[in-house]
């Protein structure tokens, strides 16, 4: 649910910066789901196995927070890494 919620906002964020850059503001909030989904999809594969393992053991509630919501965050901060660079070079041509 969150995970879904975080996807809306990012294709929002998204469709309000394609003007800025002269990108159409629909491809570009899908290119920003899109983006958003695949790095959520390679934390969830790369690094959940490992965590979840260590938070079965140890019931740390940081671990089980890791495990549950730290996909939403990767995926985050990669579409806003990604649309402030592509945003940035745009600007400066």
């Amino acid at each position: 649910m969150l995970g879904s919620i975080a996807a809306a906002l990012v294709g929002i964020w998204f469709y309000n910066t394609a003007a800025r850059s002269g990108r159409p503001a629909v491809s570009w909030a899908v290119s920003g789901v899109v983006v958003y989904f695949l790095a959520a999809l390679l934390w969830t594969l790369a690094i959940t196995p490992s965590v979840k393992d260590a938070a079965s053991h140890s019931q740390s509630a940081a671990l089980i927070f890791i495990v549950r919501y730290a996909y939403i965050g990767f995926g985050v901060l990669v579409a806003v890494l990604l649309n402030g660079w592509l945003n940035k070079s745009a600007d400066s041509e």
